[in-house]
């Protein structure tokens, strides 16, 4: 398995992604110290230290016999304990969104008056998600994944960043494969301060404003699109533990902006396309590159990190602030 590949299941196990890093420095290389393995990620000794005490808990490394080294550990005792973790997370996620849709539906069968939930369809989903949209206040959370209602650049989001409020969203491979979404919608949100992540998949399309509501879109082929609105209880709660846990899952977008030298705009997009994990094929094609020149700025990219494989490169883009 290459490294680069080996990262990604790590980080989709639920290690931090540094500390995914770090095993995989820890395995394929002879940096085996704390400090070496610190200056070879060029991070903080701390971080690699914290890194290390992690992996340490899960089992996947354990101290050298001498020396203040480390060394990797047949792992099949820590990674099943990461199975078992990620699973008992979706199934709590499970049991939660079934028994408050049980709850709901009780309620529904009593004639309850007030409604936790509201169904809207038709002309007035789009209306309703605008009103929506500017009664937020703090944050807004989406899992975003196609097909998409709105499809144009995001105007609403980019100004609403602008007045200090915080997007944190999680983008389906399948939406950054759509032609001219990444450079249309998510570039410019993303530039205007939101904070993106990217997933191979995503279970819903959803939004989650504040603590206060969540909504879920179903546009369907040939039919009116459908708006579901959660307001309150057990629903609205096991919605935002699943976006905290696809959030956490999920490969970053965007790091802070770095002191090394610039690269250019097609060049970024082209690592973030990478980095998400969408094929070679999709990203030409996005990118409106021939496959041949798309092999071509990625052995320029290569040559200019001084790099030999994609994980390689990954890092050092990360490390410059290209992503």
């Amino acid at each position: 398995m290459e490294p680069d590949d080996l990262y990604s299941h790590l980080v989709i196990l639920g290690l931090r992604s540094e500390t995914a890093r770090v095993y995989v420095q820890l395995l394929w290389t002879q940096q085996t110290t704390e400090a070496a393995l610190a200056e070879a990620l060029d991070i903080r000794p701390e971080r690699a230290r914290s890194a290390l005490k992690e992996l340490t808990t899960w089992g996947l490394v354990a101290r050298r016999d001498a020396g203040d080294g480390f060394r990797a550990v047949v792992p099949e005792v820590g990674l099943e304990a990461l199975v078992r973790r990620r699973q008992a997370d979706v199934e709590r996620a499970r049991i939660a969104v079934g028994n408050a849709f049980e709850t709901h539906r009780r309620s529904a069968r009593r004639g309850a008056v007030e409604s936790p939930v509201e169904v809207v369809t038709g002309p007035a989903v789009k209306l309703r998600i605008r009103q929506l949209v500017n009664s937020v206040r703090h944050e807004i959370r989406r899992l975003d994944r196609p097909p998409h209602l709105f499809g144009a650049v995001n105007r609403a989001e980019i100004e609403q960043l602008a007045r200090g409020v915080a997007y944190r969203v999680v983008y389906a491979r399948e939406s950054l494969e759509l032609p001219g979404y990444l450079e249309e919608n998510v570039t410019p949100c993303v530039e205007a301060g939101e904070q993106a992540r990217a997933a191979a998949d995503l279970p819903v399309n959803m939004t989650i404003l504040d603590k206060d509501l969540a909504w879920l879109t179903r546009p369907e082929d040939g039919q009116d699109a459908t708006l579901t609105i959660v307001y309150s209880g057990g629903l609205l709660e096991a919605l935002a533990g699943l976006f905290e846990s696809c959030w956490k899952t999920a490969i970053p977008l965007h790091l802070a902006a770095g002191t090394g030298p610039s690269v250019r705009a097609a060049d970024r997009r082209l690592l973030v396309l990478l980095n998400a994990g969408v094929s070679d094929a999709r990203a030409a094609e996005s990118l409106g590159m021939s496959r041949r020149t798309f092999y071509r700025r990625l052995e320029q990219l290569m040559a200019l990190t001084a790099t030999t494989t994609r994980f390689q490169l990954a890092v050092a883009a990360a490390q410059r602030g290209w992503l």
